[in-house]
Formats: C-alpha cells, structure tokens, sequence
C-alpha cells in the first residue's frame, strides 16, 4: 500500500511536469547503468561519465543544489521543489546527493555557513554546479571517532599552511579534485581548540593517494608531505576547527536527511516470486514471508527516519537526536538484512551479482554491513550522541549543532 502524497499545488505540479519531462530527456541510456553504492568497485568508465555528465546537467539548473543561493550556484527554490527533484530522481533509482561520487552534499552547506563570502564565491559555485568533487578525509591510522585527535598538522608559513600527515580509509575509486580535511592548527594547543578545517586542491604537491581494497570496497591512504597550501582555503578560521567539525559531523551523522527508498526489499520479492525450490516459489513459503516483512517493516522506518531528518533539516528546525537515531538504526537493520538473505537464499546470496549496483546486490549487503558498524563513527558513537541529546545522565539535554 502506497501512502505517499502527491497532491501538489499548482505551482509545485507545473515544476514536477517540468523534472519529469527534463528527465525523460536527459535519462536516455541509464536503464543499462548499475547506480553504484558510495564504495563501489564495480563502476565502469560509461556509468561514471554518465554520472557527471548528469551532475553537470542538473548542476547548470541549479538542481543540483536547489535551495542554496542562486549566486552559490542553486535555484533559490523551496523544500517542495527540492523534495520534487529528490522523488522523480528516486524514479530512476538516483537520491539527489549521489549523482556522483562526491562529498559536496555535506561540503557545501558547511562551507555555506563557515565560510567568508569571498571564499563562498570562490568554493562554492563548482561544487554546486557539479564541476568538481571532493573528498571527506578525516579518519586517521591512530583513530577514526575521535576526530579531535587528529595528528595531521598545518603549521602557518607566511601566506601558507604546510600541511604533514597522513589520513586513511577516505574517498573513492575516483580520483577528487579537492580534499576538504581537518588538521591541527596548534599541534601544542589545548585539545578542541587547536584544530582548523581545509579545503586542498587535490593536485599541489606532496599529496600521494593510495588505494586500499575493503571488504566494502576501495577506499584510500592519503599522504601530505609538506604540502603547501594557500591560507585561503582555512575555513572557519584558525583554531576554530571544532565548531566547524560539530556542523559537518551533524550532516554526515544521518542530519542531512534523504528522501528516496532502499530497494533492496522489492528485488528480494522479485527473487522469491522467480525462484522455485521443489516446483513451487518461495513466496508459497510463510517463513520466507515472514522474513520479507520483517525486511519491509524495518527498511520503511529507516526510510521515515531520514525522510523526518530531511524535513528538519530544511525546515531550519533541526532534530536534536534524529541523526544518531537514524544511523544507529540503519547500520543494525543493514546487518540484520544480510542475515535474512541468507536465511532465504542460502549459498546463493553470497555469489555477487555484478548486473545490479551494490545497494540491491545480495552477496554486497552482506558483505558491507559489518564494515558499515564502524564508517564515520562507530556504534558507540551513535549510542553516545542519542544518550547525550535525549538527556540520559545529564540534567541538561545536549544541543545539536545549527546546519544549513
């Protein structure tokens, strides 16, 4: 049963006309593509052109980026118009912030909020036209959830900072065109107030990235060797890295919000609809519906938590512990569904499928979830957040940082 709204209002239902038709124009060919998961090794060089040559597409309307300002690169447009682009994108398996591999989605507000308006003019229009990507890169070989240890350091030279160090397990199969990393600013400082956060144009000198082949797939080894960056790319200000971190780590902790839903469930049913044990499907079996609604029944409130934290988000209210919820709940429901597949499927859920992108590819989900435990901060971690935001042991209820 279906309970989307769809009723729009009159100006709403002439932009929906308007997407749909732009998109039946501009999708041609993407019926043969495989829209990979973030950590795909699969993507071939057609499927990656056609992503940025879409990015591209979308960027030059400013759809890319609908609510941000027009002068950043955006359409200025409402949460509707947004919410419009990000359901007839869904059609095609696409969620707005993947049309390709890049961070910008989490990069750009941040950059939006923290940075001066000479550096919003300068950084923001490619990323939110889709001209260029970026890499997140924070987790370091000492640590990964406690981003404030970070032992890469950026000591000021002049009109530079010299950066040394080295960041792992970040990044794609792709190379990026900038590294938007936290450093110590003030390798002496007292703990949280000696950070600063930088945009690095990926090709200066002294930057080496190195592939490392996961389970989950490739990520990689980032090395500085005294690279000399511009002082113009700090944002935030020196020192000042922490604040900056509480708004990026709200965005990429599950804050940002999405729209569209995990098909992973509809191409099990389909599996279970075709594949026959003893002359009859396995959806005649009541274990195997079982199974299925359990899937069903978790995966669609994974999907409510991130539509709520989407509306949030862009209703400038943001939810003080929807985030680490939405993470905390989505990891575990992952792990859970790689069980169920091989529950139902048996040996067969553990061939990969290399027709299918990773999100819907059997032997990929569980292959990744207990990987995805730990990308971007740990369980611990999310419990943590959750206790600290609903008030447990406290007597005051933490705050969440304000995002854009």
């Amino acid at each position: 049963m279906d309970f989307s709204l769809q009723t729009d209002p009159s100006e709403i239902a002439g932009f929906r006309k308007e997407v749909r038709e732009w998109l039946q124009g501009n999708m041609h060919g993407s019926e043969r593509l495989r829209w990979s998961a973030s950590w795909s090794t699969r993507e071939n060089e057609e499927e990656y052109r056609f992503r940025r040559n879409l990015a591209g597409k979308l960027g030059k309307k400013g759809w890319l980026f609908p609510m941000f300002p027009v002068e950043y690169g955006g359409a200025g447009l409402t949460i509707d118009h947004q919410t419009v682009l990000e359901t007839e994108l869904d059609r095609y398996g696409l969620s707005l912030s993947h049309v390709f591999y890049t961070l910008a989605r989490i990069v750009a507000p941040v950059i939006l909020k923290w940075g001066s308006e000479e550096q919003r003019r300068e950084f923001l229009p490619p990323l939110v036209r889709g001209e260029v990507s970026v890499w997140q890169v924070l987790t370091e070989p000492q640590g990964g959830s406690d981003v404030a240890n970070c032992q890469t350091k950026a000591i000021r030279d002049g009109g530079h900072y010299v950066v040394s160090g080295q960041k792992v397990m970040v990044g794609h199969h792709k190379p990026p065109d900038f590294l938007w990393t936290l450093v110590s600013t003030n390798p002496s400082g007292p703990r949280h107030e000696n950070l600063g956060w930088l945009h690095i144009p990926a090709n200066l000198p002294g930057i080496t990235i190195q592939h490392m082949h996961l389970m989950m797939g490739i990520k990689n080894a980032v090395f500085f060797d005294g690279v000399r960056v511009p002082a113009k790319y700090l944002v935030g200000g020196e020192n000042n890295g922490w604040r900056v971190a509480h708004t990026h780590l709200e965005l990429e902790h599950g804050g940002e919000g999405r729209v569209g839903a995990d098909p992973l469930v509809e191409r099990v049913v389909e599996y279970c609809r075709e594949m026959k044990v003893d002359g009859r499907p396995l959806m005649e079996e009541t274990y195997i519906r079982d199974i299925i609604a359990d899937m069903m029944i978790e995966l669609h409130t994974v999907n409510l938590f991130t539509q709520r934290n989407f509306w949030h988000r862009f209703n400038r209210q943001p939810h003080p512990y929807g985030g680490a919820q939405y993470r905390y709940y989505q990891r575990m429901v992952r792990l859970r569904n790689g069980e169920r597949l091989q529950q139902i499927m048996g040996c067969d859920a553990l061939v990969p499928d290399l027709t299918v992108n990773e999100v819907v590819d059997f032997e990929y989900v569980i292959r990744s979830g207990p990987g995805q435990l730990h990308g971007g901060g740990t369980l611990d971690t999310d419990r943590l957040v959750f206790a600290r935001r609903v008030g447990l042991g406290r007597q005051t209820k933490e705050k969440p940082p304000e995002t854009i």
